[in-house]
Parts: C-alpha cells; structure tokens; sequence
C-alpha cells in the first residue's frame, strides 16, 4: 500500500526529478527522438504487419486513459485542470485523427502533435513528481504518442500539409492563445504557459511582454521548420522515384 500511496500519490521532490541538463531530462530527449526517428523507421512496417484498425482504436483509448487519468490525478492534488493545455488539446486532436482519418484534423494534430510532444520533452517541466510517480512515466508516454501519431500517418498514409494550412493553424493558435490567456486570469491558472514565464525559463526570459514576443515566435519558427523538412524530404523521395 505504501509503495502504490508513493506510485500515485504526490510526493514533489524538485531536487530529484526531471531538471534540464540531468540524466533525467537526457531520458525525455531520447525519448523525443525516437518518437520522431523510431516512427519514421518503422511506420510502413507496422502498417504491413498490424491490423491497423485495431491499433488505431488502442491508441485512442489508450489516449483518453492517459488523459483522463491525468486529470484526475491532478484534481486529487487539489489542483485546476482542465484539458486547456497545448498538449491536451494534441492528444484530443489525435483521439479524433485515429477515429477519423480526417486529413483536416491531421491538419492540426501534425502541428500541436509533433511541436508539442516536442518542447515538453526538450523543455519538460515535472511539477516535482519523479520516477517513483506514475506521472513520470506517463508524461514520456504521452508526448511520445502525441508525436507518434500525426508522423505515422505522415509515413505510413502519407498524409501532407500545406502551407496555407500552416498559416491558417497558426491563426487559430494566435486567437485561441488570447482566449487561454483570458481564461488563465479567473483560474489563476498558466496554461499554454503564456500568462507568468514558467521557472525552467525563467534565466532565458527576462520579462514577459518579450517572453511572450519570443514563445509566438518560436512557435511560428518551429512550424516552418518542420514544414520544410518534411516537404523536403517528401520532395527528395518522390525526385527519386521519377529517376527510377
């Protein structure tokens, strides 16, 4: 009974979990990175070897267990949430995409998915909880598969984006980012991390109107990257398949 009290209960211990540069935040970034290199490689192979429909209905439960169970776990603390973080919204977007297959939530699951999967587990913030806590192992699981998901229908359906889509879901982002922080101020909440400059950041940043110029750049920075490379690297396949 201890060990499960210690397992899901919420025994902080800043000193002991995930910091950046510690062996702790060297795990989150492999798991990043194979998230993206691990899917790439095998997508076609599960695609041939896996009843596809059942492993897109376990995902998605798999999903809405990982975000229920993270809900309710927070409550317990007691702490607000809701799912209102950039996050939450991606493992929505992917429940949806893997029930649907529809290339318009691809759309945006292709973006929240991949970049934030990506900048929680290169800059992750713990709330304190280490491996001795569940949350620890559901946080690595749950970027993964949000990452996961939007590159393996990249890869294995080929699902594209285009660069208007770009545009059009960065639009979205800038008008919901103003609803999030509106709704932050009566929670006195930080979701989306936009309201107060969270402190694994805060020696980059030093005030907020250019914490939150930066964080809007970035975003849109990162969303051209990884339309570059993905164009890219479809565009490099395809002049290959002409030459042969």
């Amino acid at each position: 009974m201890t060990y499960l009290k210690t397992f899901f209960g919420h025994d902080i211990d800043y000193n002991h979990a995930v910091q950046i540069f510690g062996i702790h935040h060297f795990y989150t970034i492999c798991v990043a990175l194979f998230a993206i290199f691990g899917t790439l490689r095998f997508a076609n192979t599960i695609k041939e070897k896996i009843n596809e429909n059942k492993l897109k209905y376990s995902l998605a439960a798999l999903l809405i267990t990982l975000e229920v169970t993270y809900h309710l776990h927070n409550w317990s603390y007691p702490r607000v949430s809701l799912p209102l973080h950039i996050c939450s919204f991606a493992t929505i977007l992917n429940i949806t995409l893997l029930l649907t297959d529809n290339k318009r939530i691809f759309n945006y699951a292709f973006f929240f998915g991949i970049l934030g999967g990506f900048m929680a587990l290169f800059i992750p913030f713990s709330y304190g909880y280490t491996y001795f806590n569940f949350r620890y192992y559901h946080f690595m699981l749950m970027h993964f598969l949000i990452m996961a998901v939007p590159l393996y229908y990249y890869k294995a359906l080929h699902y594209r984006v285009t660069y208007k889509t770009l545009i059009d879901v960065y639009k979205i982002i800038i008008v919901v980012a103003i609803m999030i922080y509106l709704i932050n101020i009566p929670l006195q909440t930080n979701y989306w991390f936009i309201s107060t400059i969270p402190p694994e950041v805060q020696t980059i940043f030093p005030n907020w109107p250019i914490y939150i110029t930066t964080f809007m750049a970035l975003v849109f920075s990162t969303m051209n990257l990884l339309y570059y490379l993905s164009h890219k690297k479809f565009d490099h396949c395809e002049e290959i398949e002409k030459v042969v």
